[in-house]
């Protein structure tokens, strides 16, 4: 089963260039956003691919994706790369290509070279997550639009002018008789009060009129309470300063996480082996070694650095002692 396509893909997210041991490297390019006169669409910006066939060095990155995911150690992880991208070179010379999925499509041309066609859509990129086209036509084309939208409206108004206007009519018709029946209410003879007033055989009821009309106001007279308006404005400034404290957001204290590089000189071994391991190199002056025990099992690591280019280029120097034949760079966050 080929797992390459997935972990490149996930690899391009924060990196812009991907290697794969002796086949190629994939390497990712900004493309502006763009406007298309064919038919007024503005296509947003992207990241899309391109292949180099002769960038076969092994930068450890792959490999180091194969080591966290799969649990393995670095040997086993060159070597299952390896057998992938054997597996791909058959596939490619069998159908003439083979696509990787939201990266794109490798074929052979007649000279016996790769080509790389890249997906259509763009690499998944989170800086430009969401964004998508819009058609936005020019300001000419939309006047047209409006001035034939106008005349048909026109033209339906010429014909529904009688039936409009006698709707219309028919509106104010009703409108002055809700009024006319709404004054003769209020100007009954007997005043309302807020007890229920009975007639004989009739009963009106001043609920409403109670919901509606101001609380100091005493329906039937005209008395009205007096106001302290200076009280009123000092209790609203008291209210508001009291509300401006409360909407104050509190210090929150974000704890961020601190992440090294480190050089693994071996993994998935006892914790004792790997103390006592750490502990030869010690003696052999490799002060910086030191055993780390997970979950998943212990460690023997080299050095501390602030980042993956610092560790790697730490490790291109001590290549040659045999104690770093093997070492690869790894990502630790406290």
């Amino acid at each position: 089963m080929i797992e390459l396509e997935r972990h490149i893909e996930i690899l391009l997210l924060d990196n812009d260039c991907v290697i794969v041991p002796d086949f190629g490297g994939f390497m990712a390019h900004h493309v502006d956003a763009r406007f298309d006169e064919r038919d007024y669409t503005f296509i947003p910006p992207l990241r899309t691919l391109g292949f180099n066939p002769k960038l076969t060095m092994n930068d450890s990155l792959l490999a180091q994706s194969y080591v966290e995911a799969y649990d393995i150690s670095y040997p086993e992880a060159v070597k299952r790369i390896s057998d992938e991208v054997r597996e791909v070179r058959e596939r490619i010379s069998h159908d003439g290509s083979y696509e990787l999925h939201n990266i794109g499509v490798i074929s052979i041309n007649d000279d016996g070279n790769y080509e790389f066609e890249p997906c259509e859509a763009g690499i998944l990129t989170p800086g430009l997550y969401g964004l998508g086209s819009f058609v936005f036509k020019p300001i000419s084309a939309t006047a047209e639009q409006e001035e034939t939208a106008q005349d048909a409206a026109a033209s339906m108004a010429d014909d529904t002018e009688d039936k409009t206007i006698s709707i219309r009519l028919s509106l104010l018709r009703n409108l002055a008789a809700a009024c006319i029946a709404i004054i003769a209410f209020l100007l009954l003879p007997k005043p309302l009060d807020n007890h229920t007033a009975q007639t004989a055989g009739t009963t009106i009821d001043t609920g409403m009129l109670d919901r509606i009309m101001p609380k100091d106001v005493t329906t039937g007279t005209d008395v009205v309470k007096n106001i302290d308006v200076r009280k009123v404005i000092k209790e609203a400034k008291a209210t508001k300063e009291t509300t401006e404290e409360a909407s104050q957001p509190t210090a929150e204290v974000i704890k961020t996480e601190e992440t090294s590089y480190v050089i693994v000189l071996a993994s998935k071994v006892g914790k004792k082996n790997a103390e006592a391991y750490a502990q030869t190199l010690r003696n052999k002056g490799y002060e910086e070694a030191r055993a780390v025990t997970r979950t998943n099992g212990s460690k023997v690591v080299y050095g501390n650095y602030s980042s993956q280019e610092e560790a790697q280029q730490a490790l291109r120097d001590l290549r040659s002692k045999s104690e770093f034949a093997d070492g690869w760079v790894m990502k630790v966050t406290q």
